[in-house]
């Protein structure tokens, strides 16, 4: 890299924070509710990343509901939502080291934003349990734009906001959706090891680098240009 990314892009649960263990109790309670058994944590780990829908979808398949729709299916989804809300503080659960990594990223002005297929309304929330409302320049909910990631979008609005061209910036996931999203933005990116992969091949995704912690990225250089290579590992 002959200079650092201007801006660094994080997705959140299973990048910044270890969520699974929350998301698993909502969606139990919803299940519970609805007269089903619960999942294990570890199962429900393998279906978080492509947002509430797609969640709820693999959980009443898993215990074979008959899958409703239109109406009837928003009705359960807000039942999740409901139990999701109060989840959030089950789910602030910092990575090592992610606290330091985006203070020290900030310091050394770098721009730091969110970009994440959580809904919108339950990322202050999460924020203010974790002591980093001020950390983000900029924030992208799922449900923020008409698109989510894979699409391109979310991280082309971030490139926007921040006056930045795709080159200088850097998307920082954990998954085919994060890997998907960078690739149609044509941004570079950067995985960790950690989080909700499942079977991603996450060496083989084109990724500038894979770490497995993120205070790896303050030894970029200082901002300025394209990503081309980094050290990977702790820092």
């Amino acid at each position: 890299m002959t200079a650092g990314p201007r801006a660094m892009l994080f997705d959140l649960d299973g990048t910044l924070v270890d969520s699974a263990h929350g998301i698993a109790w909502a969606v139990n309670q919803t299940l519970g509710e609805l007269g089903h058994p619960s999942a294990d944590d570890a199962l429900v780990r393998t279906w978080i990343g492509e947002g509430a829908r797609f969640l709820l979808h693999r959980a009443l398949r898993h215990v074979g509901a008959d899958l409703p729709d239109g109406d009837a299916f928003d009705r359960v989804l807000a039942l999740l939502m409901r139990h999701y809300a109060a989840s959030l503080p089950r789910q602030a659960r910092a990575y090592p080291g992610v606290d330091d990594a985006l203070r020290g990223l900030r310091a050394r002005g770098v721009a730091v934003a969110l970009c994440t297929n959580k809904p919108e309304r339950f990322i202050d929330p999460l924020l203010d349990a974790l002591g980093w409302r001020a950390l983000f320049d900029g924030i992208v909910g799922g449900d923020t734009l008409p698109e989510c990631k894979p699409s391109a979008l979310p991280l082309l609005h971030l490139a926007r906001a921040f006056d930045a061209p795709v080159e200088a910036c850097v998307m920082v996931g954990d998954s085919h959706t994060d890997a998907a999203a960078a690739r149609a933005a044509g941004m570079p990116l950067v995985l960790v090891d950690y989080g909700y992969h499942r079977e991603f091949d996450l060496h083989g995704a084109g990724a500038v680098a894979v770490t497995g912690d993120l205070r790896s990225l303050l030894q970029l250089p200082a901002p300025g240009g394209v990503a081309h290579a980094m050290t990977t590992g702790a820092a």
